[in-house]
């Protein structure tokens, strides 16, 4: 199986093989990266190999599990790339992916990169599905234990993927082939696993280009509307003539505006098409391309609601070059509603009286997104002062002491948290007054017992702030009011 975290940005040399672990799923896979962008994070692609490891979630369902790797390098073929003079990091990434659904492409919840204690944190209070326990990494032998937690809370089927990096030695012009056979323990099975992979190296003068793509931010634009920049670098020795670009929509909404190639470097022309449609592409024309040159081109979009892929591509002949463009955009709704129609209250005396209301954040699309944090602003008429706020459902980091009530009324709730695609999340509240009925005028009794959303005089009435989630929800400002009646002598 191609890894994910391997295949964005770049296309395999050519085919690499696998080899699956017996009674385990674990997979290993190895690939020859020709891509001149660098490697691992590097400058330099020269002798770039990966090595990976996929660990899926059957081995240790719904729990924690260590993962060791023991590999020696091979002599005359690889290296182990080691960053660091103290060998405590491997070049390469961790990435840690749940599985949505059959027909759905797996999401990637989390990546961090190879040193020891980096970590899997996937929200903004410090969860982490999985992290580097030890490691001891010299260019002879990469020794690799990595703690993953397939935890319950996925509710899905989940794999960890580990990249893991090294460098071919003198690769040379020709044709060549790599190999690699670690031994793979787990703690919560007794074999030891001992899989080999491959990974193919091909000419120098063999066609091969490598595309890539990067988000293009444009000020004013449509909520559904995005650009990106496609590249492709001609990686071989040999020029590169008679070749499309294209830009394909892969998964979800989006449709392709307008993609444009400026070819006038390489003798050919400014090429482009229009849309919207769910596919365009551009031929090369006279264009021809030198060993390391690079296209660059332009794709604008429309119609990104929920999880969109578009597969930026280059072909020649018989062989296409792509890379996947993502671009997940959640949306989300804002509810609030009163858990009561009303309340009654003594005509005098000083009492308590209890209203509560719900805050519900809704991901109405297929894109994991954030819900918000929130501010809640109760209005006090004559007569009432607020005593406590007090919520349920909240997130488990809200408690008690968080339930300040500031000078001016209002009581301020870290409340985001991630909101999954089709997901929603509910919060109730409680706000408790204290009524002093004998301040109360008539005037007052009566709106006291009418709602109106433009007016929070009336009623007992909670602005509720919702803070911009940068993913789904957006800033807004709304109100729930709860009638009071006063009750007979």
């Amino acid at each position: 199986m191609a890894l994910p975290l391997l295949a964005a940005g770049t296309a395999p040399a050519s085919a690499a093989t696998s080899a699956a672990a017996p009674d385990t799923g674990i997979t290993v896979e190895g690939r020859y990266n020709t891509a001149g962008a660098g490697c691992h994070g590097s400058d330099d692609a020269a002798g770039c190999l990966s090595w990976g490891v996929r660990v899926p979630s059957d081995i240790a369902p719904n729990s924690s599990t260590n993962i060791t790797i023991e590999a020696d390098s091979v002599p005359g073929q690889w290296t182990w790339t080691c960053p660091t003079p103290d060998g405590d990091k491997v070049a390469g990434t961790s990435a840690f992916y749940i599985k949505k659904g059959e027909g759905e492409p797996p999401a990637k919840l989390a990546e961090s990169d190879l040193n020891f204690f980096a970590g899997l944190y996937y929200n903004h209070h410090g969860d982490s599905a999985g992290s580097v326990k030890a490691i001891t990494c010299t260019p002879e032998h990469l020794s690799l234990t990595y703690e993953v937690n397939f935890n319950a809370a996925w509710d899905k089927s989940s794999y960890l993927d580990l990249d893991l990096g090294a460098t071919a030695a003198a690769p040379g012009a020709d044709a060549r082939s790599y190999s690699f056979s670690p031994t793979i323990t787990t703690s919560t099975a007794s074999q030891v696993l001992r899989p080999t992979a491959t990974a193919q190296k091909p000419a120098a003068s063999a066609t091969h280009a490598t595309v890539t793509t990067e988000a293009v931010k444009v000020d004013g634009a449509a909520k559904d509307a995005g650009r990106f920049t496609l590249k492709a670098k001609n990686d071989s020795t040999t020029p590169l003539p008679d070749f499309t670009i294209s830009a394909s929509r892969g998964r979800g909404q989006a449709q392709v505006t307008a993609l444009t190639c400026d070819l006038t470097a390489f003798g050919g022309e400014v090429v482009s098409a229009k849309g919207p449609a769910e596919s365009l592409k551009v031929s090369s024309g006279k264009a021809k391309v030198p060993q390391g040159k690079e296209i660059s081109c332009q794709v604008d979009l429309t119609g990104i609601v929920g999880r969109n892929t578009i597969t930026a591509g280059l072909t020649t002949g018989d062989q296409t070059f792509s890379s996947d463009y993502t671009d997940d955009r959640p949306v989300g709704e804002v509810t609030v509603q009163p858990t009561d129609l009303g309340v009654e209250a003594a005509p005098t005396g000083t009492y308590e009286v209890e209203v509560g209301y719900t805050v519900t954040f809704t991901n109405t699309t297929d894109a994991d997104g954030y819900s918000s944090n929130i501010i809640l602003r109760p209005h006090l008429p004559a007569g009432f002062t607020l005593k406590s706020v007090w919520g349920t459902g909240v997130p488990w980091w809200i408690t008690m002491d968080d339930y300040i009530i500031e000078p001016d009324g209002s009581v301020s709730l870290s409340t985001a948290e991630p909101l999954y695609a089709g997901s929603s999340t509910t919060m109730t509240f409680l706000n408790t007054y204290t009524v002093n009925a004998d301040a109360i005028t008539e005037e007052g009794w009566k709106a006291l017992g009418t709602c109106d959303a433009k007016d929070p005089s009336k009623g007992l009435t909670t602005q509720i702030d919702v803070a911009d989630s940068d993913a789904g929800i957006e800033a807004g400002t709304y109100s729930v009011c709860t009638t009071v009646t006063r009750t007979e002598n």
